[in-house]
């Protein structure tokens, strides 16, 4: 049996629930709605794929810590540890090469997402070099999973660059989900708004919104690839599931699929195909959805202006 079957089994012992992962991405069809238990994990030891993933259910909530400069992250460590000292003292930190990490706790009252503003230094946020810095929370009513233990990335020869691991051996293999900490809700949101705090007085610059930009205020780049969306015809899927489906139905015709989001809070929603790719529309807002890294760069949007003011003959 390999090591990270174990790792799997004692997971499940300690009432997680572990997932099959293809480095942050997990790979089993319906994950969102599958209960996995010991003879599913006990197959996946013949598998390849040697990354575990923690399913997001219950009462149990990430703050990801999606920041490059090891003084931010040490720096709302601290502010956090202040205010609420239990995440640190029985909580679990999960690393992922980098200063980057991950707190997981457990919360009393379930939530979707909250996020801080995204951060940048320099003098122009559309350059792809220019690291962007935020912080999100997840909890489980958002359907949501985290790659944990084994292979990140790779290089481009297929080598392992960096793994996922455990800050002083505490980990879902080694400690039980009842003795992690309950945080209040209110500690999560404070996790965002302490790091804009503490982002403006590094003197980083924080990414504009759309609407700043001179966007649409009807369109919004927020979607990820592991999102998650309830469809009627097809069951749950993932955004990346459903861009794959829609792909292939644009290649014979023009259609739509009904569904309803768990990414946000509204529920009466429907896809499209444009000019972003998959956009998942909001009736009662009417907002679309698209990918994060979809979102149109400020120079584009200005040059998309000029032209309509002084079309080219």
């Amino acid at each position: 049996m390999h090591a990270r079957t174990t790792f799997r089994l004692a997971m499940l012992a300690n009432s997680f629930q572990p997932l099959l992962n293809d480095c942050k991405r997990s790979i089993e069809t319906g994950w969102p709605t599958r209960v996995v238990d010991e003879a599913e994990v006990l197959s996946w030891d013949r598998s390849a794929l040697a990354s575990t993933g923690l399913k997001l259910d219950g009462d149990l909530a990430v703050i990801d810590v999606d920041v490059s400069e090891a003084a931010l992250v040490a720096a709302l460590a601290g502010a956090l540890d202040a205010r609420f000292p239990e995440l640190f003292r029985r909580g679990l930190v999960r690393h992922a090469g980098g200063p980057k990490e991950a707190w997981i706790a457990r919360v009393d009252a379930p939530f979707r997402r909250l996020a801080s503003r995204r951060w940048y230094r320099g003098s122009d946020p559309d350059d792809p070099a220019v690291r962007k810095h935020m912080v999100e929370c997840f909890g489980s009513l958002g359907t949501r999973q985290f790659a944990i233990d084994g292979p990140h990335s790779r290089d481009r020869s297929g080598e392992v660059s960096s793994v996922y691991q455990f800050a002083g051996g505490a980990s879902p293999a080694t400690t039980p989900r009842a003795s992690l900490p309950v945080l209040p809700k209110a500690a999560y949101a404070a996790a965002c708004d302490l790091f804009d705090g503490i982002a403006a007085a590094a003197g980083l610059t924080a990414v504009k919104e759309a609407r700043a930009r001179g966007e649409s205020a009807a369109m919004c780049f927020e979607l990820t690839a592991d999102m998650v969306v309830e469809t009627r015809e097809l069951g749950t899927m993932t955004v990346a599931e459903l861009e794959r489906l829609m792909r292939a139905r644009q290649a014979r015709e023009a259609s739509t699929v009904r569904c309803s989001g768990s990414f946000h809070d509204r529920t009466r929603v429907r896809t499209d195909w444009g000019r972003y790719g998959l956009g998942i529309y909001d009736t009662m807002t009417e907002t679309t959805w698209h990918r994060r890294e979809r979102a149109p760069s400020a120079r584009f949007e200005f040059l998309g202006q000029l032209q309509a003011r002084n079309p080219f003959p």
